[in-house]
């Protein structure tokens, strides 16, 4: 029988001493089918060893015996070169490594998981539409696969629980209502409300079995949530438990399965693409899409939205629940569930892209770092080349990487100062147009003189054939650039403008991740050589354009990795030196014009006792009047937000207003504000992420003190939590006087003013030629030398 659908995820089962994998597909509806395929990995042993080796056998942890089935001759390139190898099969997965350990030759590909081996076989793309033909469940032939434009249907959740302690308690504390954000939206939970979008139930058991029903209902290919893999699905499934209720999270019934992916959590629903946008959220801070010093679900909406949702302090919420104010409480958890799913909305669509261009699942991308999924895009071109896949690093080898570390980027460190009439350039990809440019792979790297590439370091790298890395990130590149002159032609309103334009952003963050990946000590492509080649051709390029700059009048403020600032008098001067630049270039590389810019700021720090200009660390004011700011403390969450939004007020009134006497003003405004008392704690609040318990540190900061200060009040503090303390007037150290915000009554204005205030202005006003006693600030306080 012949049929279609669109292929999803695969895993697999072991039936009767058989392996099938196991697929996913959605036609009507979502499906299981399974396909009869046998296990291998690659021996590099002569011919003559084959009947050898089909008779090696091993006992597995299990007390099992593993064998060889079969083996048979292929032929197969193995960095660069083709060579004959020995294909060994076995019953199951679980063997190879067995089998392996017990064969005294090199193997190869025995690590590749066992699903991921058959995809990358049968070069399968997550939501394609395969046609294949089958009797009964089992797949007899897979026939065809296209691209195409599935749409995925999205329910975003979240929970609230019953927490006396600060943290609940799994085993003893309730959930005491769900919400859902999707084709509907509401709250169950199981005391009156006279809000029409909750639905009230008998008890907690009761509140469990109808949001099941709602997920039967709705039918969504992806349940969303906001840290749900570490706290909500866990915590709704031991509730399940304890109430014995009927209420299971994905298409079948099931337990929900736990996947460690590095040092992020996931967890899989049998059926259902469960995402968790916490990990997304800081995946794509890293990348630059949310800009954002917190990554709780309320600063990564109003990252992404511009929006405020509606708070709740989390200690106080069963105080709210005691009280019955269950119409505040369920308004709350339903803005926290459509925060939620807008988020996703944002979020999705890259992922979605990024999945179907590195053949990698939905549910493995939500859970990646770039750098896997450039190893993936990598593994799967590989087979499709009929390349051997490199094996992942040994302990030794590793930490041999980490001791030899490469040289970086080239940095032209900036004079401190304000200026006027600043060009700012790039070079579009650098990396990534350097390593196409000059062939660099691991295969590609030779010893022969004619028809190569010489790096500045002397690794030679022929220029054909084009090797695995750079014809892979050509192909991305290319099509980038394909799709960036589609959109030009697009309605930007339009559905397709949406998908394309989250493609292209997709294929940025893995061309722009090649360079990385391919420098990274674990990773199965790591070459020294090709690494420092890459980053030695950088910096040749950029020295030779600041000289250039130099030969056409133009003084280069700063330069670092792939940009250039200079200042300039005509515009006509700056395009002209770039066209010279841009005519001597490989044809794969570009000097860009990002802007002119009228006026920015850099500043001072100090390095071993000296003053000297900061890198990444800058504000410039484009021709549109837009800000752009780098490095500054507005931009980390562990400077309070009054130093961080007056540190901006500060530098929009020199950048848009070209006034210091403005810029003084504000901050004398701010200090006559904290010395009366009238600035409210939740601006004084400083966050910091505890990495481990507060217990296990050895040395008690203050964000430290503030947490077990808060676990002796019965408060249960986490590893990974985010604390927010106030720096109050009680006590002596800082560290004694630091309370969580919750907690704080009061502030100590002279801690605020000398180490918040006072450090984050006066490196921007000291360009202007101001010092700390022009800011007229009375009281006991630091010299100003301690703040540089």
């Amino acid at each position: 029988m012949i049929k279609k659908a669109y292929f999803i995820d695969a895993d697999y089962v072991v039936h009767k001493e058989d392996v099938y994998i196991r697929l996913y597909v959605k036609g009507k509806k979502l499906c299981r089918v399974y396909y009869k395929y046998e296990p291998y990995f690659y021996v590099d042993a002569p011919s003559k060893e084959k009947e050898t080796i089909a008779r090696v056998k091993a006992q597995t942890k299990t007390g099992e015996t593993a064998r060889v089935d079969r083996v048979e001759e292929v032929k197969k390139i193995v960095n660069g070169t083709e060579k004959k190898l020995l294909r060994v099969y076995c019953k199951k997965p679980s063997y190879v490594p067995e089998l392996k350990a017990t064969i005294p030759f090199n193997c190869y590909e025995y690590s590749i998981p066992f699903a991921k081996r058959f995809m990358f076989d049968f070069e399968l793309v997550p939501f394609s539409l395969i046609t294949y033909d089958r009797e009964g469940k089992f797949i007899t032939k897979i026939i065809k696969q296209k691209e195409t434009e599935m749409s995925l249907s999205v329910l975003a959740f979240d929970i609230e629980t019953y927490n006396p302690r600060g943290a609940p308690r799994e085993q003893i504390d309730p959930a005491i209502m769900i919400s859902w954000a999707g084709k509907t939206k509401g709250v169950v939970t199981y005391k009156e409300s006279k809000r029409e979008f909750v639905t009230k139930k008998n008890d907690e058991k009761e509140m469990l079995e109808e949001f099941h029903k709602v997920l039967q209902k709705e039918n969504p290919d992806v349940i969303a949530g906001y840290n749900s893999a570490n706290f909500d699905l866990p915590y709704l499934e031991k509730r399940t438990e304890a109430t014995k209720a009927e209420c299971y999270f994905g298409m079948w019934p099931g337990k929900i399965k736990g996947i460690n992916k590095g040092l992020i959590k996931g967890v899989k629903t049998k059926g259902r693409i469960h995402v968790d946008l916490y990990p997304a959220a800081r995946f794509f801070g890293f990348i630059g899409l949310v800009k954002t010093n917190q990554y709780t679900l309320e600063a990564v909406y109003n990252a992404l939205t511009g929006k405020q949702k509606k708070m709740v302090q989390r200690l106080n919420i069963w105080e709210i629940w005691d009280s019955n104010s269950i119409d505040e409480l369920a308004d709350y958890s339903l803005m926290d569930a459509t925060s939620t799913l807008e988020i996703a909305n944002e979020f999705l669509p890259i992922f979605r892209e990024l999945s179907i261009i590195t053949k990698m699942p939905l549910f493995d991308v939500s859970l990646s770092t770039s750098g896997q999924l450039v190893e993936q895009l990598l593994m799967f071109n590989s087979i499709k080349r009929n390349m051997i896949i490199p094996p992942k690093p040994h302990a030794g080898t590793i930490q041999e990487r980490l001791s030899n570390p490469i040289q970086g980027a080239y940095v032209k460190l900036p004079q401190p100062g304000i200026y006027e009439n600043i060009a700012v350039m790039d070079f579009r990809g650098l990396y990534p147009s350097i390593i196409i440019s000059y062939n660099i792979s691991p295969e590609t790297i030779t010893n022969d003189d004619e028809n190569v590439n010489v790096s500045p370091e002397g690794t030679k790298f022929l220029k054909k054939p084009m090797g695995l890395i750079p014809s892979v990130l050509e192909e991305l590149v290319d099509y980038r650039t394909e799709i960036k002159k589609k959109l030009k032609k697009i309605d930007k309103d339009s559905e397709e403008y949406k998908r394309l334009y989250a493609r292209q952003f997709s294929l940025k963050i893995l061309a722009n991740s090649f360079y990385g990946f391919s420098a990274y000590p674990r990773a199965r492509w790591y070459s020294r050589e090709c690494g420092s080649s890459t980053t030695a051709w950088g910096r040749q390029h950029i020295l030779e354009t600041i000289e250039e700059a130099g030969k056409h009048g133009l003084e280069v403020l700063y330069s670092d990795t792939d940009s250039v600032f200079m200042l300039y008098k005509k515009k006509d001067e700056v395009l002209q030196f770039m066209e010279t630049v841009n005519k001597k270039l490989p044809e794969k590389m570009e000097l860009e014009l990002e802007a002119f810019y009228p006026r920015g700021v850099f500043v001072t720090k100090k390095i071993g006792g000296k003053e000297v200009g900061a890198k990444k660390k800058y504000a410039l004011i484009d021709e549109e009047g837009r800000i752009k700011i780098r490095g500054f403390e507005l931009v980390r969450r562990d400077w309070s937000g009054i130093a961080r939004r007056t540190q901006r007020r500060v530098l929009e009134a020199i950048l848009k207003e070209g006034s210091k006497e403005k810029a003084v003003n504000i901050v004398q405004e701010i200090i006559k504000k904290l010395k009366e008392g009238k600035v409210e704690l939740e601006d004084l609040a400083i966050s910091t992420q505890i990495s481990k318990p507060p217990s296990q540190y050895e040395i008690k900061s203050p964000e430290i003190s503030a947490a077990l200060k808060a676990q002796k009040r019965g408060i249960e503090i986490q590893k990974g939590s985010v604390i927010r303390y106030v720096v109050t007037k009680n006590g002596k150290s800082i560290s004694e006087k630091a309370e969580l915000l919750e907690y704080a009554e009061n502030y100590d204005v002279e801690y605020y003013l000398n180490n918040q205030l006072i450090p984050a202005v006066m490196k921007i006003l000291k360009e202007l030629g101001y010092q700390e006693e022009d800011l007229k600030v009375g009281g006991k306080q630091q010299s100003l030398d301690s703040f540089f």
